[in-house]
């Protein structure tokens, strides 16, 4: 049995004192944590609570710049503000292409979008989401494509945006890497920038 990943704030506060020491350029592209309100307008928009572990990690950070390259592969952290929007965005094209044979919710019998995926991360219109579905999968994070099916249990996805965020520091601080690696090998550049690969 794996145990609980560190508090998201616990591996904030270890990614923040590497990139500080090693990457401000990168630090200074993370945004300072968000204010309780701002968490109370993303609820009130999902019409949930936000998962604990991303409300502690939108505590710390509230979202990045847009292209700023600080988490593996070049996604950008969203805001509070940012997944809402994001949210609601993906829920009103459902809403308006559900027609005909294949509703645009699923793409070639599998499925595309569901109601109850929040936003985490964005990449050229693709989403890192939390799968908030209840059953045993509860909490996972996968990869939500523009053009293709959710993905919550391959490669690239992770049990918790905990273990998420736990990982990313880890390789950081210690340089372990889990196996199979979840991404490429990061590195400071002479510029102050974190480089992944």
């Amino acid at each position: 049995m794996t145990s609980p990943p560190a508090p998201a704030f616990e591996s904030w506060a270890r990614i923040d004192a590497w990139l500080a020491a090693n990457a401000p350029a990168s630090m200074a592209r993370l945004r300072p944590g968000a204010e309780p309100a701002a968490l109370a307008a993303a609820e009130q928009a999902l019409g949930m609570p936000l998962p604990a572990d991303l409300a502690a990690s939108l505590a710390c950070h509230d979202g990045s710049d847009p292209g700023s390259g600080v988490l593996p592969f070049r996604v950008d952290l969203l805001s509070a503000e940012g997944l809402a929007e994001q949210w609601e965005l993906w829920n009103a094209v459902s809403t308006e292409f559900d027609e005909g044979e294949e509703p645009w919710g699923m793409i070639a019998g599998q499925r595309h979008w569901h109601r109850l995926w929040v936003p985490v991360t964005i990449f050229q219109g693709d989403l890192e989401c939390l799968d908030m579905r209840p059953g045993p999968g509860q909490g996972r994070m996968g990869v939500v494509p523009h053009d293709a099916p959710a993905n919550f249990d391959g490669s690239s996805a992770w049990p918790s945006l905990g273990t998420y965020l736990e990982a990313f520091a880890d390789v950081l601080t210690t340089g372990r890497m889990p196996d199979p690696p979840p991404f490429d090998r990061p590195h400071a550049t002479p510029t102050g920038e974190l480089s992944w690969g």
